[in-house]
């Protein structure tokens, strides 16, 4: 008897977080194709198929669903940073390691168009502090990763080429994100080809 009542609560709390799980998904799609200010709670609530009463019992508003939305993205990006540019990836060759961390960062972004939107939408002073701290993120991540590859670089020379580095990634994203899927592939090629040949000098 004691167990069925210790199960209860730990149920209701899984079920709890799906439930914010399916609010979070909900966003993402509503943000992605109607943009954050025109996006309403009911319009997310209608998305996840239940009644903005529902909704309102996990999120209070919709710079709330916002703000939880962009911490799953931060969780999300700094695993990813962590393994593409982990000692273990630093032993892989130059050219496989370096499209295995485009590939990855562009996974995420194609997978979350509303990340982009939440990027360059002022939200609120929370979600703007999450958001902008990523792309630093990567450039320290990058920055790590260039020493890994070749410690004979002076720290000034590692810090400039993840500057370029991400800049020529975070430009080239644009265009991605707004072109079609065989001219995105194009795109992608090129943006693997400028950074190859850039970076090759100091790496290979």
């Amino acid at each position: 008897m004691d167990q069925q009542k210790d199960a209860q609560p730990i149920q209701r709390r899984a079920r709890g977080l799906q439930r914010m799980a399916s609010i979070l998904d909900a966003a993402e799609t509503v943000f992605a194709h109607m943009g954050y200010e025109e996006a309403t709670t009911n319009h997310i609530a209608a998305q996840a198929a239940i009644s903005p009463g529902s909704l309102y019992q996990f999120f209070s508003n919709k710079e709330e669903i916002a703000l939880a939305l962009a911490s799953r993205y931060t969780e999300e990006l700094r695993q990813a940073y962590d393994t593409v540019f982990s000692v273990e990836r630093a032993e892989l060759p130059f050219s496989l390691w370096l499209d295995q961390v485009i590939d990855t960062l562009l996974a995420f972004h194609l997978a979350h168009p509303a990340f982009h939107i939440l990027l360059t939408t002022p939200v609120s002073s929370r979600v703007t502090k999450l958001t902008h701290a990523l792309p630093q993120e990567l450039q320290s991540h990058f920055e790590i990763g260039l020493q890994r590859r070749a410690p004979a670089l002076t720290s000034a020379q590692c810090s400039l080429s993840a500057l370029m580095s991400v800049q020529i990634f975070k430009a080239a994203l644009l265009l991605i994100l707004q072109e079609e899927e065989e001219r995105k592939r194009l795109i992608v090629q090129e943006l693997k080809n400028a950074l190859h040949r850039y970076l090759e000098p100091f790496l290979s």
